[in-house]
Parts: structure tokens; sequence; C-alpha cells
């Protein structure tokens, strides 16, 4: 790297870091600042106006084209932004699956009003987004969805219901997959739509999880009614348009594959906490930081955490590469990539429920909990990670068939 470029990162360095001085929120970061937590209103307002702020700025909505509202700098720019934010901590993006799957699918399927008119508002935060994929009875196996759409002039009638739907409360749009043939085989008789939660015939409950969240809910349609322009790809071609969308969710595609969002710092993020965890419980007399069983675990699960950051520039390298054909080239990659993500989550999971203890059973609420029950949220939230973005068998099917080049259960089976 030549000086001159040194130079001008480094001016970008002071430049972010007195940008976030001056506009973070009074007593960000002081012991004093208790910054809104959880599934709540008042976080996802803070985040929404945090994320506002940074697109006006240009630190964030980076790789999408300018025509579709994305802030166009070079990569070494993007990490130095990235860097400050993560060194300093934000409120964070709202609750909202726009970045992550959204953004990608529309730039994959996504007719070109449909790019102009809500790209740009997914990357200011001002519009969030859910997906309407699992059913009651067809979890995991979404060639099987029962939610039907009929054709009625310009407009297509939705009925049905889907369950377990990420970001379902603060929501102003949603990607939906809807059988619109009831005739055609599977995988050809699905076709995916943009929705407005406004639109009259939707409603949308709270599914309480057993970490006492709502984090997802159920959604209904009762002859919905859809505009025919709202459709994402062609008509009974939504399978492909819906794998282009687990592709970006399973690999987190929608924050990595466009190079990275404003950073948000939780309790229960990254190795220090860990240490200081380990640090602050004690067991006869000592604290388990000074137990080398202990010191091991600990650092293996930042060695996992450092590896999957590691992997992070690769797989958003070939993303850019890929453009449009994100599905084909990124969906066996994801599988795998989502399998990791899960399978080194709950292992720290259970890391820190050994180092909690007995303490690893009071929750948000008890004035016993260590750091307000955080923690015991975190191993809680942790189990569903195997099930959420397709269980991890499915995944596990897709890289045995699609990477190892094994057999199909029923091909085994005939033979």
């Amino acid at each position: 790297m030549t000086d001159d470029k040194t130079a001008k990162l480094e001016a970008l360095r002071k430049e972010v870091r007195a940008w976030l001085l001056a506009n973070l929120p009074k007593g960000w970061g002081t012991p004093e600042y208790k910054a809104p937590g959880g599934f709540t209103q008042e976080r996802h307002d803070l985040a929404k106006w945090w994320t506002k702020k940074c697109y006006d700025a240009g630190y964030t909505g980076f790789g999408y084209p300018k025509e579709y509202g994305g802030i166009e700098r070079p990569r070494e720019e993007i990490m130095v932004i990235r860097e400050e934010m993560l060194r300093t901590g934000t409120p964070g993006y709202p609750s909202s699956l726009g970045l992550l799957l959204a953004a990608p699918t529309l730039m994959a399927h996504g007719q070109e009003w449909q790019k102009k008119r809500f790209i740009p508002k997914i990357l200011s935060g001002e519009e969030s987004w859910c997906e309407g994929f699992s059913e009651p009875n067809a979890g995991s196996d979404l060639a099987n969805v029962q939610t039907y759409g009929v054709r009625d002039g310009k407009e297509w009638v939705i009925k049905g219901q889907k369950c377990w739907t990420s970001m379902w409360k603060f929501a102003d749009y949603g990607i939906l997959v809807v059988k619109t043939d009831l005739k055609a085989p599977r995988h050809r008789n699905l076709t995916v739509f943009i929705f407005d939660v406004k639109i009259k015939g939707f409603e949308r409950r709270p599914l309480r999880q057993m970490t006492d969240e709502s984090e997802f809910g159920e959604m209904f349609f009762d002859d919905m009614r859809i505009p025919q322009e709202n459709m994402m790809g062609e008509e009974g071609r939504g399978w492909y348009v819906a794998m282009t969308t687990l592709a970006a969710e399973r690999s987190m595609g929608g924050e990595q594959a466009v190079g990275g969002q404003q950073a948000e710092v939780r309790l229960g993020s990254g190795a220090d906490n860990l240490i200081e965890l380990a640090r602050s419980r004690k067991r006869f007399g000592k604290s388990l930081w000074e137990d080398p069983v202990y010191r091991q675990r600990i650092a293996q699960a930042a060695i996992e955490e450092d590896a999957y950051r590691i992997w992070g520039p690769a797989f958003r390298a070939k993303a850019r590469k890929a453009g449009a054909s994100l599905a084909a080239t990124l969906s066996f990659e994801a599988s795998t990539s989502k399998n990791y993500w899960a399978e080194t989550r709950q292992r720290r999971a259970m890391l820190i429920e050994d180092i909690l203890g007995a303490y690893s059973q009071l929750m948000r609420g008890s004035r016993h909990a260590i750091d307000e029950g955080d923690w015991v949220f975190e191993v809680l939230r942790s189990r569903g990670a195997s099930i959420e973005m397709g269980t991890t068998e499915v995944n596990r099917n897709i890289i045995a068939e699609r990477i190892l080049g094994l057999p199909r259960e029923d091909a085994v089976k005939k033979a």
C-alpha cells in the first residue's frame, strides 16, 4: 500500500472516530448508559434512527449499485469504517430481514422498479422486512407449502398461514412463497410475491419462545390481495427465487455478501466477554479462568469464531463475483456456513452454561441472575440455531449430495 493511500485511510479513520463521538447517543459506552435491548420497539426505533444517520453520512449501504441506493467505496475504506464501528459499538441495524434476505433476493430476481423502490429504503433502514416461508405442516419442507394464491385480473388472492416468522413484529414488507398451481409438480408450482403488511386481509400474532420473548410470530392471509406487479421472478419459478433467499440467509449473506453493515456490540459476542465471565466466577476459591480446562475451551471458542470471521472476506469476494447467480454459486457453501455457525454457537452456549453453573437456571427478571440474565438468554436462544435457516439435517443432506457427490437416499434404495 502506498504512503498516500495509507495516509488517506488514516485520515478516514480519524474522521469516522470523530463522527461516532459526535453522533452516537449521549452517554454511549459509559456505565450509566443503558441501551434498549431485546425485541422491543424502543430498540428498533433507535436502530432505525442510527442506521439512517450512518447511511446519510456514507458509512453504510455498501455493496449495491449506486442506482439502487448503494454507497460506493473502496474495500479498504469499508474495512476501516467497520473496524471503527466494531471498536466503538453502535446501536446496530433495525429488527429486519431486509439486508439479510430481501436485498440479495431483489438484486437477483427483482424487477427494475422493485430494485429502485425497495433496496434504497432497506439500506437506509427506513423500511423493515420479514419472510413468509415456514408453515405449521411444512417447516423444513418448503416445497410442501399450502398457502395458495388464485389469479383475479391484475391481482392475486392469497389464503393461508405462515409460522416461525422472524422479524414479524416490525416488518413493513415481506417476501411470501405461495402455491399458485395446484396441479403442477413440486418445485414447479410456487411463486414469490412482495407484500405490504398494511394490505387488508393480513394479520400477525406473536409466538412465545422459551427465552420468554416473541422474536418469532405467525402470519395469516385471509383473501389478501397482492398486485400482479409485486411478483418477484416468474410465475411457477418461486422455488428458485426462494433458494436465493435461503442461500443469503444461511450464509448471513444480507450482511456478508454486501461487505458488511455497521456493527452492534452485544453481551456474549467475542472471546473477551467469555474471559471476563470466567474471571468473575469462582469454584473452590479460584476463578474459572485459572482452570486450564476452561482456558482451553475459551481458546477453542475464540479460534472457531476467528475462523468464521476470516472465512467471511473470501465468501464476500465470491458473492460479488457471482452477482445475480448468487443461488447457484453459493447455496452449497451456504449450507456449510450455516451448520458451522449453528454448531459453534451451541458449543459456546454449553461452555457458558458450565461457567455459570447453577446460575444458568436463572433467566431475565430474576434479581439473582448473572448480568441480568443475558448469558442465560444466549444459552436458550442457541437451541434454535440447528432449526432455523434450514435444519442441520437438511443442510447436511445438501452438503452430502451437492458438495461430496454422495447419492441421494432414494437412489440408494432403488439400487
